[in-house]
């Protein structure tokens, strides 16, 4: 049990509670799920989540588990030029069906952005299966994602948006410039929409200030290696346990500590700062 008293009077502010983050996906076969189950499926989710998910593809290569996290999705949403890497690449990670075949089981619900980088025979294609289509290239100020986000936002005003989780592939990776806007992202939303921004080797997630982060790794496909970083400010006092490198009340930012290349302890990481937190987590998956 971690010393919860402690941690909610951390450096004279009161947390607001306890915010839990668990690991409801899987990226791994043995968690019930297979990547040929995972093609053949209609999308009605896997029994073992949590939350209600929904899948983001941003234009960059996409991991060879995506099927997986598409089998688990409620929604499937397509960040302009993502839908030509849905209708590129993933007919290769089933090589032994027919492309098209493979293309009719992966229908995402909505395309959306500014249009500029989704192929015209692409776009067509999808519209004819009726995904909807949402063109915003009126609006040049916000990235494709972030227009996607504010549509998943919008779009279930009913729901709890802590029930809620955004897995985006293709989000890390690529150029760097890119990295940062879906980044940045994650402090637009960092107080409404749970996200994950994942690539084939690692997640990565915001941990807002003014909670206790309860974190809730899944081994099977989730570390050793770990890490957290202050990007948005420095860090004066941040504790953790779980870590074998713990945190107590230390302070972090970039010219000085921070806290990269760290391994996990336990299967439950505890995390309370001054200041949002970017935590990643090394993935393994075996096709």
């Amino acid at each position: 049990m971690f010393p919860l008293r402690r941690f909610c009077h951390q450096s004279n502010r009161i947390m607001a509670g306890v915010m839990k983050h668990v690991t409801d996906y899987s990226i791994s076969k043995g968690r019930g799920s297979n990547l040929e189950v995972a093609g053949q499926s209609g999308g009605n989710g896997n029994s073992h989540t949590e939350s209600l998910m929904v899948l983001v593809l941003l234009n960059y290569r996409l991991p060879r588990f995506t099927p997986l996290l598409w089998s688990q999705a409620c929604l499937r949403v397509c960040a302009d030029g993502g839908a030509n890497r849905l209708y590129d690449e993933l007919p290769k990670l089933f090589p032994r069906d027919d492309p098209d075949v493979v293309r009719l089981r992966h229908k995402p619900d909505v395309i959306k952005g500014d249009l500029d980088s989704i192929r015209a025979d692409v776009r067509d294609y999808y519209s004819k299966m009726g995904t909807t289509i949402i063109d915003q290239s009126h609006d040049q100020d916000t990235t494709d994602l972030h227009k996607c986000m504010r549509f998943i936002k919008d779009s279930t005003p009913e729901l709890d948006k802590t029930q809620i989780k955004v897995l985006v592939v293709g989000a890390l990776g690529g150029r760097f410039d890119h990295e940062a806007a879906n980044i940045n992202v994650l402090w637009t939303f960092a107080n409404s929409m749970r996200i994950v921004l994942l690539s084939e080797e690692s997640t990565l997630t915001l941990l807002p200030t003014g909670y206790v982060h309860e974190i809730q790794v899944d081994p099977s496909f989730e570390g050793p290696h770990c890490g957290l970083v202050p990007i948005g400010a420095p860090s004066l006092s941040t504790t953790t346990t779980g870590l074998h490198w713990n945190l107590d009340q230390t302070p972090m930012s970039f010219g000085s500590l921070i806290s990269t290349c760290n391994i996990l302890d336990s299967d439950v990481v505890t995390v309370v700062s001054d200041v949002h937190l970017l935590w990643t987590t090394e993935l393994r998956y075996e096709p």
